[in-house]
């Protein structure tokens, strides 16, 4: 008896040499064994878009101009995009606005937006070499000649799925615009149209080509 009670001392003793050490080993640092947690995200998104529609017919039409008697065609614009936008019209036939800006003072053209003036000229030389009236040589000024530029902004920050509205009005000289043809009538502004086959011909076109172009804010339309 006495013999088998030591033995289960010597056991229990060396137990807790076990013990001690794992508890030092512990006391070392972490075993890998340890709380964590996990939440999953994704980073996506959709692509903006700038959009404009014609809500009426982009064909206007000036019927039999007469000298001292202004006409006014106008259409309505939409923002049919995703993104606000700016607004301009853009007269992308240079042959034809020159031939509008070659009439100087015989004819005035004026543009608006929204019933807000974006651009008048009673004036539409663009020759900066001539003077006539004084003033026109250089930089065109005020008390010189505004001839009509290619590109003229109608509206600034356009809401998604807002309307705009542009309005063209032009007038003859009813002092200056004096004569007309034997036969009468016409078209108004005539300008040159070249061919590929042949850059001088004298075929001719009428009108004034123009885009309702819509940009990002703050962007103008290339040209």
């Amino acid at each position: 008896m006495k013999l088998l009670l030591n033995r289960k001392k010597t056991i229990i003793g060396a137990g807790g040499v076990a013990v001690a050490l794992t508890m030092a080993l512990a006391a070392l640092g972490p075993t890998g064994a340890y709380f964590s947690d996990t939440e999953q995200g994704r980073i996506d998104g959709t692509i903006g878009s700038i959009q404009v529609d014609g809500v009426d017919s982009l064909n206007l039409h000036f019927t039999n101009l007469l000298p001292g008697e202004s006409q006014t065609v106008s259409e309505r614009y939409k923002n049919t995009g995703l993104n606000a936008q700016d607004v301009w019209v853009v007269f992308n036939d240079a042959e034809a606005l020159h031939a509008l800006n070659d009439l100087g003072n015989y004819g005035e053209f004026h543009v608006a937006a929204n019933n807000n003036a974006v651009f008048d000229s009673a004036n539409l030389n663009d020759d900066g070499d001539l003077q006539s009236p004084p003033g026109c040589s250089g930089i065109f000024d005020p008390a010189g000649c505004w001839p009509v530029p290619e590109k003229i902004l109608l509206q600034s920050n356009l809401a998604p799925s807002a309307m705009g509205t542009v309005s063209f009005r032009f007038n003859y000289n009813g002092v200056l615009m004096t004569g007309q043809s034997e036969a009468g009538g016409g078209v108004w502004n005539s300008y040159p149209l070249p061919t590929p086959a042949n850059p001088d011909a004298v075929a001719t076109e009428s009108g004034l080509p123009y885009q309702i172009v819509a940009t990002q804010v703050g962007q103008e339309p290339g040209l």
